[in-house]
């Protein structure tokens, strides 16, 4: 069976609903962290499980499914914001250092997305190989 583009369309509801999940995932990471007390490495841990739960349930998805792909948009700024805390008030290396190692992560990943298509091209996204690589960007570009 051929797949469809798995990735929502660009448009203005895109970038309120990306307004909303980004806010959710920041709520949601602090709440694990601060809120409940599990700290930052644990709170790191429960939304690594989350992102990735989301992940195989939209990477096995066959086409575009809103609830689905915002599962893992909520997934990702989630974790984001467990990593950005935990670099900053867990490892005492401070923001600017920690985006400066994020920034080289998203590189690395944009980087590897480049050799391995030979472009960047986020339509179509068909295959579970590039969607991953979207996923890894996103996750990156958030933090």
């Amino acid at each position: 069976m051929k797949y469809l583009n798995k990735v929502a369309p660009i448009t203005l509801l895109f970038w309120l609903m990306k307004v909303v999940a980004t806010t959710l995932g920041e709520t949601l990471g602090d709440f694990i962290s601060m809120t409940l007390n599990y700290g930052y490495v644990a709170g790191l841990a429960i939304t690594l499980v989350i992102l990735v739960v989301a992940l195989l349930i939209q990477l096995n998805a066959k086409e575009y499914e809103p609830v689905k792909y915002w599962f893992v948009i909520i997934g990702t700024t989630t974790l984001g914001t467990e990593i950005s805390d935990f670099i900053d008030r867990t490892l005492h290396m401070g923001y600017l250092f920690g985006s400066i190692i994020l920034a080289l992560c998203l590189a690395v990943s944009i980087l590897f997305w480049y050799r391995t298509y030979k472009n960047l091209e986020v339509y179509p996204i068909v295959e579970k190989k590039k969607e991953l690589l979207f996923w890894i960007a996103v996750l990156f570009s958030i933090v």
